[in-house]
């Protein structure tokens, strides 16, 4: 099992899921529009879950690889991590989500994009990270322009979500470009 480090930024700490991460996770509960982002049918899923969904939660958080806390004036806001690791082509997918709709667009996303891609690169020693977002989540695109992230495809109409569909756009960024970012 790979080891998760606390990684400490100007504003945020990155770090394993604590069983305190429940009660936050409750307070926060789910809003119409963290799930909208992630493709959820989020008219049915807004009805506000009771604890033992969060004690769920924590429960598959415990043993997950490469999957960080967003913890934010010591408070559990968000999760970060990779998935669809390959030692075969040296990449990993990227996921991030900020759970707390009052804290979007204040740099938080933004800052722990970097943090976690420096980790993927200089650490893991990744050569591509990707990801892949829906089209219509402008505030999450900008966010990965930002840290360096260019556009390669779109997978046309591929979510159906509340009855329409949407495009997904597969983004990367390779460790050259990552380096000549953080040189700048």
């Amino acid at each position: 099992m790979h080891r998760i480090p606390t990684i400490k930024g100007k504003n945020v700490i990155l770090r394993k899921v604590r069983e305190s991460d429940i009660d936050d996770r409750f307070t926060i509960g789910r809003h119409h529009e963290f799930v909208h982002m992630c493709g959820g049918e989020s008219i049915a899923q807004i009805e506000y879950p009771n604890r033992e969904v969060w004690v769920e939660w924590y429960e598959g958080q415990k043993n997950a690889e490469y999957s960080w806390i967003i913890e934010y004036n010591g408070h559990c806001i968000g999760s970060a991590g990779f998935h669809h690791i390959s030692d075969k082509d040296n990449s990993a997918t990227y996921r991030i989500g900020i759970f707390d709709s009052n804290l979007h667009s204040k740099g938080i996303g933004t800052e722990v994009t970097k943090l976690l891609l420096g980790y993927g690169f200089t650490v893991c020693k990744w050569h591509r990270i990707d990801l892949k977002v829906l089209d219509y989540n402008l505030r999450g695109i900008r966010c990965y322009e930002k840290c360096g992230f260019k556009k390669e495809g779109i997978l046309r109409e591929s979510a159906l979500i509340e009855g329409r569909y949407y495009s997904d756009i597969i983004m990367s960024i390779l460790d050259f470009e990552f380096n000549s970012i953080t040189t700048k």
